[in-house]
């Protein structure tokens, strides 16, 4: 039953990457992102022509949450059996994924604020909540990086002969984290690499995100598997209590 739980946990992120294919990409179509460049108007069309797409899409990303949380704290659960690990990366990892939540989940309540009566709100304030949803789902990366780089740096710490995470996916998770910096500059930007519908800002940071969740995902899969392993389970586990290590 326990490890179980903890599979399906694992698996949140594929849940979620899935929830968000259909919702963001199949329904909504905000894949490509709507143009920075294009007219009020334009983008008031979008929203009154789609407007129930946007709505419906929106949600289906929405319902996948709780599975990105669930994920999250799976690998959160996995690095706090390394021995030695920092408490404060840690406590680090569980604040960093959830502000990313806000981050993810914050957007699409901004978009829902522009499908709700677009037939009743100005093209001019339609763009302005559409840039700001954009704007927030896109340059919010300090969560994101904070987890990825927290949780590498606490694969890193693990110096036993059978690491729970193989020592590549430590320098993988800064690497990824790291990555999702190049959003920094679309505020500069409408157009080209760095606008938010660009290279650097949507597709670059889109793709190491999910390569990261794919990846982790099957690691931490092989991690529990492990950990409840017959011989696994005859040794004594390094936890934390009390900011202490011990065994149980």
């Amino acid at each position: 039953m326990k490890r179980g739980i903890e599979i399906f946990c694992a698996c949140g992120g594929a849940i979620f990457a899935v929830l968000f294919g259909i919702g963001f990409w199949a329904i909504a179509d905000f894949v490509s992102p709507l143009d920075p460049n294009a007219s009020a108007e334009e983008i008031a069309a979008i929203y009154r022509g789609d407007t129930n797409a946007i709505r419906t899409g929106l949600l289906v990303c929405y319902v996948g949450l709780p599975f990105y949380l669930a994920f999250a704290a799976s690998i959160s659960a996995q690095t706090r059996r390394i021995a030695g690990v920092p408490r404060t990366l840690l406590d680090l990892q569980i604040a960093a994924y959830s502000a990313s939540l806000l981050l993810i989940g914050g957007p699409y309540i901004i978009w829902w604020v522009a499908a709700y009566r677009p037939e009743e709100t100005s093209a001019e304030l339609i763009r302005t909540l559409n840039d700001f949803g954009w704007i927030a789902f896109l340059i919010g990366w300090v969560p994101f990086v904070t987890w990825y780089v927290v949780t590498g740096l606490a694969i890193l710490c693990d110096s036993s002969a059978e690491p729970i995470y193989p020592r590549w996916a430590g320098y993988l998770s800064v690497m990824m984290g790291t990555g999702q910096m190049s959003a920094t500059f679309l505020v500069f930007f409408k157009n080209g690499p760095f606008a938010w519908d660009g290279v650097f800002s949507w597709w670059a940071p889109a793709t190491w995100f999910f390569i990261w969740f794919a990846s982790m995902t099957v690691l931490t899969i092989r991690a529990i598997n492990a950990q409840y392993a017959p011989s696994a389970a005859a040794e004594p586990e390094a936890v934390l209590v009390g900011g202490h290590e011990g065994v149980r």
